[in-house]
């Protein structure tokens, strides 16, 4: 049963030192992005992570959580089956959410076989990034994903191309997802509709054509001055906001 949302929220300068010593590859934007969904989980359904690694996005999306509806985390990965789950474990004990997350251990078309809840909330798919791996996570997790729900890519640029592929054909040119947006340096942010309009389809080219430039910069950003790459990443997140963001 989802608890009653928390009074108070955590600030993101009160979110950082939670993360702290926990290895993982979200930057800064991308932690705050987890949180923020996570936190405006209303309870219809759960919370499901793809890949855990050491519990950096689990900390955020557990946190949300915590202040949002309560929902449950649960958090798979078939490192959980070995050593490093017990860093794992301490580095989501160390942050208190604990008691929300549900670690499980199996690859993550294993887990969907036998995966109780029938509705997810907010979906965060960064597990396995080679093409058929990642389209079949899109395939049969997003098939849960509640009308209204959240999905979240991560690793969907030019340095991944079996994750940017399956983010760019089956998120910013579909008709299932609306304000598809790009947040710095990896993640794709998407909102799971029956259908969309004809505006939110054009908006969605929009944000692809964004993210498009991003990567186009990427191979060349050993030549741009420190800040005006600073100014690139403040523009990006303003272009970028959207439903559910930050």
């Amino acid at each position: 049963m989802p608890q009653a949302p928390s009074s108070r929220t955590i600030t993101m300068p009160e979110l950082r030192p939670h993360l702290e010593g926990v290895a993982g590859w979200l930057t800064g934007e991308e932690a705050e992005t987890l949180y923020t969904l996570a936190r405006r989980v209303t309870g219809r359904g759960v919370i499901v992570e793809i890949g855990s690694f050491k519990g950096r996005s689990t900390i955020c999306l557990a946190l949300g959580s915590r202040v949002g509806a309560g929902a449950p985390v649960y958090a798979i990965d078939p490192g959980h089956g070995f050593k490093r789950f017990d860093e794992f474990r301490a580095n989501i004990e160390r942050a208190g959410v604990d008691d929300l997350v549900i670690p499980v251990a199996a690859r993550s078309e294993v887990a969907f076989q036998t995966f109780e809840p029938e509705r997810i909330e907010l979906l965060f798919i960064d597990g396995s990034h080679e093409y058929r791996q990642v389209m079949l996570d899109f395939a049969q997790w997003t098939s849960k994903l509640v009308d209204g729900g959240m999905l979240v890519m991560h690793d969907t640029t030019a340095a991944s191309p079996g994750s940017k592929k399956v983010a760019e054909d089956s998120m910013y040119r579909s008709r299932a997802f609306r304000n598809v947006r790009f947040v710095y340096s990896s993640m794709t942010v998407g909102q799971k509709v029956a259908e969309t309009t004809v505006g939110e389809r054009a908006r969605n080219r929009a944000s692809l054509g964004i993210k498009l430039g991003f990567d186009g910069l990427v191979r060349v950003r050993g030549n741009i001055p420190d800040g005006l790459r600073s100014v690139g990443r403040r523009g990006l997140r303003s272009l970028q906001r959207g439903p559910g963001g930050s």
